[in-house]
């Protein structure tokens, strides 16, 4: 899911009408204060995280590669090896002759996917690893 945040990204919310508060990743492309309505200033609120009950978060990422033979192998090895929960896996070539990853997955926190993120990020071929937004 796009901007999906996850404990210990930094949050801010936002009181939509009638569903509550909606609550973005601070670098998500919606709750960029450069792109925020005047007349909606109000609306934007502090929020933070609390305890919680709830064992794994959703999130994705995208993986930018050299293409190559077994990159989606090596990927898939790196994530069982990580032990996530994957809901969500593509991979397709580019006429560039490079490759995306998408990956849709749950981490328990903040910290979890930023060791992800390291870990995918040493596979060969691999130049960037960022979680999905917009």
């Amino acid at each position: 899911k796009c901007c999906t945040p996850v404990p210990g990204d930094p949050v801010v919310g936002f009181i939509t009408r009638g569903f509550g508060v909606s609550v973005h990743r601070a670098d998500c492309p919606n709750a960029d204060p450069t792109r925020r309505k005047p007349e909606e200033a109000g609306r934007w609120v502090k929020v933070s995280w609390g305890e919680s009950e709830q064992a794994a978060y959703e999130t994705s990422l995208e993986i930018s590669a050299k293409d190559r033979d077994g990159l989606a192998l090596d990927v898939t090895m790196a994530l069982t090896t990580a032990k996530v929960r994957v809901h969500n896996f593509s991979a397709r070539s580019l006429p560039d002759g490079y490759a995306l990853v998408s990956v849709v997955l749950e981490v328990k926190d903040r910290s979890e996917l930023l060791s992800l993120i390291n870990k995918l990020g040493q596979i060969s071929g691999v130049y960037q690893v960022k979680r999905a937004s917009g």
